[in-house]
């Protein structure tokens, strides 16, 4: 006899075992009788040959008593129910790299994807609209979040999400919706319920969306995403919703919970995560002038950022100089949007030696971070760019503290000429460096450079204007109508209080009134020669010739 008839024929292999099946996953062989999923989730492998299998396979345990026949009958029809039904149970901890793709957006969402839907439309209000619920509309809405939203600049490796967890795909709905087309737009405010409701199921136990699997890395994945999907919420947020600042707590709070104990190349990005609800708490903080939620320095050593990162450098000078200034019932620069400019006074704002102290602390700070960082010929004009904007409107954010200009009044009798030629300055340069930017998309950028706009608007209408000033506000009023949100929003009110200026504006020469520019009417707290910033740091920005403090039209 041949020694190929004397060999054994294998059976033919088969198809999925029924933990693989239920999640539409590849059944790959261990080294026994079960597969390496189950294996690695120590959960019984068990297979079950469909009905119109062309061979019968050999299952991973063979069935020798009439009870566990029974068992598999039971589980043959249940998965036969939940094929029909299009459920799915959530991925298993091995499978957490699965529900994420780093690849292209096409690849389509997994059927736990529509779990979540299910568990979003259970959740909303009667009053929410059939078409929010839209296959359509939901898949397109998804597509074009991973395709066309802007990158988050603290974690900027771009992921897609298969397999959202509620709160996850809650926001990016939100998100993507109210930069959709009108058709689109106008479901906006509806998406925003929806989240409101899914973000309020965290503080409800054992909810849909409160629920912790109980394996350890599915608890993990849930954390990473639940946290991301309160970033991604309090950016959109910030300012105008007052529950931000308890999102952000719920945030801190489970990222402390399950931060894995070791953090390496290859788990999730925990220090970048934690980069980014560090940056929503001090965005939300400064537009309200109060106290950060989040710690200048993370309590976990596993979630520190090196000394040379960036954004981590510029949140610890952002919290000192806040916590300072908090709590003491200073005006903030929202009030400048959110009240009428009558009801706006500054006249009782004292500064003591150690305040002044502070701001020179935290303006030198700016400088030298933006010289350290912005003097790379390693780093890319992109990220050249990013350091330029994030410095141009934490100056501005500085001299909001100092400036009685907070009163959106320039020529408060507060201010000294040297403080109206460096507010103006500032101010113009925020406006220059973010003209046409449709990559922003945080509520604190689109304050911080509305402010700037409002300090533009009013030296135009005092004759000190530039060429260009005038077009690039009307540009940033263009870019905030582009964007629709629930009413009353945003971009709605900061439209709002810009368009009465431009309305004023009148190109005439003017001279300041004497009351303005006198030193005597100057609180001896200011002084009228203090320059707070480096005049010369706006040069490294590569703006134009107004750039330059000598070139300037001067303010007397």
């Amino acid at each position: 006899m041949s020694s190929t008839a004397n060999e054994i024929v294998e059976p033919k292999a088969r198809k999925a075992c029924i933990n693989c099946r239920r999640q539409k996953m590849k059944c790959r062989p261990g080294d026994d009788s079960a597969c390496r999923r189950c294996l690695r989730a120590g959960v019984p492998c068990i297979f079950v040959p469909r009905a119109n299998a062309a061979g019968i396979g050999i299952p991973s345990i063979q069935p020798t008593t009439t009870e566990t026949t029974l068992g598999f009958s039971i589980l043959h029809r249940l998965q036969k129910i939940e094929d029909l039904l299009g459920i799915s149970e959530s991925a298993t901890p091995d499978d957490a790299s699965d529900a994420v793709s780093n690849g292209d957006p096409d690849v389509l969402p997994q059927n736990t994807f529509w779990n979540a839907v299910a568990v979003l439309r259970n959740l909303a209000p009667a009053r929410v609209t059939p078409a929010v619920w839209e296959r359509g509309t939901i898949m397109s809405l998804w597509s074009s979040f991973h395709e066309r939203m802007p990158g988050l600049h603290f974690m900027p490796s771009r992921q897609v999400f298969t397999s959202p967890c509620p709160l996850l795909l809650s926001s990016m709905l939100y998100c993507s919706s109210i930069r959709g087309p009108d058709d689109i737009s106008r479901l906006a405010p509806q998406y925003f319920t929806v989240l409101c409701r899914a973000m309020a199921q965290l503080s409800i136990p054992d909810s849909k969306v409160s629920q912790v699997p109980r394996q350890a890395s599915a608890a993990e994945e849930w954390a990473f995403q639940t946290i991301l999907a309160i970033v991604l919420a309090g950016l959109l947020c910030e300012a105008t919703t007052r529950e931000t600042g308890i999102w952000i707590a719920i945030a801190y709070r489970l990222m402390l919970d399950h931060c894995p104990p070791w953090v390496d190349e290859r788990s999730r990005e925990w220090r970048k995560l934690f980069s980014g609800v560090q940056i929503v708490d001090l965005e939300h903080a400064s537009i309200h002038l109060a106290c950060p939620v989040i710690p200048a320095s993370a309590p976990l050593q596993k979630l520190q950022a090196p000394a040379s990162d960036q954004l981590s450098r510029l949140s610890r000078i952002m919290h000192a100089g806040l916590t300072h200034f908090t709590g003491r019932g200073l005006p903030t620069i929202w009030s400048c949007f959110a009240l009428e400019p009558s009801r706006l006074d500054s006249s009782g704002l004292t500064f003591s030696g150690t305040d002044a102290a502070v701001i020179r602390d935290w303006a030198r700070q700016l400088d030298d971070w933006l010289v350290e960082f912005s003097g790379s010929n390693q780093d890319s004009p992109e990220d050249r760019a990013l350091v330029f904007r994030q410095y141009i409107l934490h100056r501005l954010m500085v001299l909001s503290i100092y400036h009685p200009a907070r009163g959106c009044n320039l020529y408060s009798r507060t201010m000294s000429p040297r403080d109206q030629s460096e507010l103006l300055l500032s101010a113009r340069a925020a406006l220059q460096l973010h003209a046409n930017d449709k990559t922003i998309w945080s509520n604190w950028d689109l304050v911080m450079i509305s402010w700037a706009a409002l300090i533009v608007t009013q030296g135009l209408e005092a004759g000190f204007g530039q060429e260009n000033d005038l077009e690039h506000i009307k540009n940033h009023i263009g870019v905030l109508r582009q964007i629709h949100e629930p009413v009353p929003g945003l971009r709605a009110r900061l439209i709002a209080r810009l368009e009465p200026g431009l309305e004023q504006i009148n190109f005439r020469d003017a001279q300041f009134q004497q009351q303005h520019t006198q030193a005597e009417n100057i609180p001896l707290a200011f002084d009228s020669s203090w320059e707070i910033f480096d005049q010369n740091s706006l040069q490294q920005l590569a703006l134009p010739s107004w750039s330059v403090s000598g070139q300037m039209l001067p303010l007397t």
